[in-house]
């Protein structure tokens, strides 16, 4: 019969030192009872971290119902813009990226609405780019006719020397020094693929990262906007709206996730004189997305498009807004000089656009100007 032999089988333990072990063991597991309960000690950990803002905060139910944001939160829109969140204005190469970023820049100094959301309260915004010369900028900003108006709640960098060399200490350093002279509400950084120089994922998880180290913390935590392109277009691809105009972006889907609103930016017409531009907002993570708009784009700003704009026509593809041609002028003013509000009516019955589009047109500005010929009030083609 198999069994233990209890008294000679050196691989057990003597029963003496077996019991001593247990009544240690149930006087540590009683001892344990006695204290506090285990777990973080919050208030403790905080009070030995007072020198830093923690990394992570907590809220009861309750104190989330009470929260009451601070007036100046919400900046731009229903949500669009608001200080410590990420929004991103996209667009394929030279579609006015820049343009609509210099224009939020504006609105926010005049108070005037930003390409149809309103302003709530005015405020400064910080430029940095690595896009246009100032060269380009003098044109931009003398375009504008603005001066004092936006001279406090304005500044641009030019392209660094070296890139947007955001691991570099010096260059961190300078845009430090300028975030807490000037204390920005907005900062803007355009382009994106500037401090993601690849689309892997660790490497746009990391860029965003820089960019928001470098950022004041706090009740003083600017909007963060990011200007960005979008992919390549696709043979036959239509980029007429819905929420999955923000996958256009170029990139890691770290680009349309961290950011709370997404703006996209689409040519409203496949003519190359045409500078129609349509206004998309995929995304808006704190509130409602606004509908689409067409906008004619200059390097004094935006101006609406309305009824000239053929939202049908840009749905199938071939562009939205309706170009006035040359053959239009010939057609509608023939071989006569006429007066100019009569003249502007003939253009508008031959090429079915607005008042205003053909008042530019036959302007002595306008860019049918070298065809014309202007005297004392009256307008008519050259032969």
């Amino acid at each position: 019969m198999c069994g233990f032999n209890r008294g000679n089988n050196h691989n057990t333990r003597p029963r003496t030192s077996g019991g001593i072990e247990k009544k240690n063991i149930m006087a540590g597991v009683i001892q344990l009872k006695k204290q506090e309960p285990l777990g973080i000690n919050l208030k403790a950990a905080v009070a030995e971290n007072t020198n830093r803002e923690p990394r992570i905060r907590f809220f009861k139910p309750s104190e989330l119902r009470a929260y009451k944001p601070d007036k100046d939160v919400v900046l731009v829109g229903d949500c669009h813009v608001m200080r410590g969140e990420v929004f991103v204005i996209g667009g394929e190469p030279g579609v006015g990226k820049s343009t609509a970023a210099t224009e939020l820049a504006i609105c926010g100094a005049t108070g005037r609405d930003w390409l149809g959301l309103p302003v709530h309260c005015r405020f400064r915004t910080m430029i940095v780019q690595n896009e246009n010369g100032r060269f380009r900028l003098q044109k931009e900003y003398e375009a504008r006719d603005l001066g004092e108006e936006i001279e406090e709640s304005i500044i641009v960098s030019e392209p660094p020397p070296f890139g947007m060399t955001l691991n570099h200490p010096d260059f961190l350093a300078d845009i430090r020094a300028a975030l807490a002279s000037f204390r920005p509400d907005v900062v803007i950084f355009d382009p994106w693929n500037a401090a993601a120089k690849d689309d892997k994922v660790s490497d746009y998880a990391g860029a965003f990262d820089a960019l928001r180290a470098m950022l004041p913390t706090g009740k003083d935590k600017p909007a963060l906007g990011i200007v960005a392109h979008t992919k390549k277009p696709q043979a036959a691809e239509k980029r007429t709206g819905g929420s999955g105009l923000m996958h256009l972006l170029a990139g890691s889907y770290v680009l349309t996730s961290v950011p709370r609103a997404i703006f996209i930016m689409v040519r409203g017409g496949t003519d190359e004189t045409d500078d129609s531009v349509v206004w998309f907002n995929p995304k808006n993570s704190n509130g409602p997305c606004c509908p689409r708009t067409a906008w004619e784009r200059g390097i004094e700003g935006f101006v609406p498009v309305g009824d000239d704009f053929d939202w049908e026509t840009f749905e199938g593809g071939e562009g939205g807004r309706k170009v006035i041609r040359l053959e239009h002028i010939r057609d509608a003013l023939g071989c006569d000089m006429w007066k100019r509000s009569e003249a502007v009516k003939q253009l508008q019955e031959v090429s079915e656009c607005g008042q205003r589009a053909c008042q530019k047109a036959l302007g002595e500005k306008g860019s049918f100007a070298g065809n014309l010929r202007f005297d004392d009030g009256f307008v008519g083609v050259k032969e």
